[in-house]
């Protein structure tokens, strides 16, 4: 697969957590995100609504609250949003199981007919949501909690699944791009080339070109020139 940028790199969402002191506003991230809203925060489990006014912002690898998070409150930070360039994205989907009694296992088909799947997740038991240390996940499409739900609990499971960019060229191992490409200091089409410094160019012509009034064009010979072809020369045309 061909793409632009670092090496996908697959890996579970970064998980971090924090201890509030009653004082401390703003914590360290271990990465860099361009908003809050790229970031799900809880604190005592509660989670966070993000915005300003709100109850927390963040940008760069600082995490700001309105106001201090009490003492000993514990506060966990799951990022799915990178303020870098990174071919690795997350998509999310919400999927809700209605519990039988003493269930333990979500699997398979939700109340609403969608499967479930996962790269990681964050679960959700009758909308509080649950710690790391109360269930364990497996193959990417199994919830297992520790203590058994009641029946008709809800359980929420809100799912982020791993995909990379497919229609990319490599940065380290380059690739083939079929259509033209444009940049600020590069523009070419398949018969004249703009602004390059060095150049090299082939030796027939079989496609109708224009030369503008405002450029000047260049070309190494021998050139052959098939007989169905136009050149029309409207600035100036060198061929050495």
């Amino acid at each position: 697969m061909a793409y632009i940028g670092v090496d996908p790199n697959i890996g579970d969402i970064t998980f971090q957590r924090f201890t509030g002191n009653g004082n401390d506003t703003t914590f360290t991230l271990t990465q860099s995100v361009v908003s809050g809203e790229a970031l799900i925060v809880t604190i005592g489990n509660v989670v966070q609504e993000p915005g300003a006014n709100k109850a927390y912002t963040a940008q760069g690898t600082t995490l700001t609250f309105s106001a201090a998070p009490a003492n000993g409150d514990v506060i966990t930070v799951r990022f799915f949003g990178r303020a870098v360039d990174q071919p690795l994205s997350y998509a999310m989907a919400l999927f809700k199981f209605v519990a039988t009694a003493n269930q333990t296992a979500f699997t398979g088909a939700d109340a609403n007919g969608a499967v479930l799947s996962f790269t990681d997740v964050d679960v959700y038991l009758n909308g509080v949501h649950l710690d790391t240390t109360d269930f364990t996940t497996s193959n990417g499409d199994t919830i297992t909690l520790g203590s058994g739900a009641a029946v008709n609990d809800e359980l929420v499971i809100r799912a982020f699944r791993a995909f990379t960019a497919a229609d990319t060229v490599s940065k380290s191992s380059g690739g083939t791009f079929a259509a033209e490409i444009t940049a600020p200091q590069f523009q070419t089409t398949n018969t004249t080339v703009d602004t390059a410094v060095f150049r090299t160019n082939g030796q027939s012509v079989s496609e109708n070109t224009t030369i503008a009034s405002t450029k000047n064009a260049l070309a190494i010979g021998p050139l052959t020139i098939s007989s169905s072809t136009t050149i029309t020369v409207n600035g100036n045309l060198t061929i050495l």
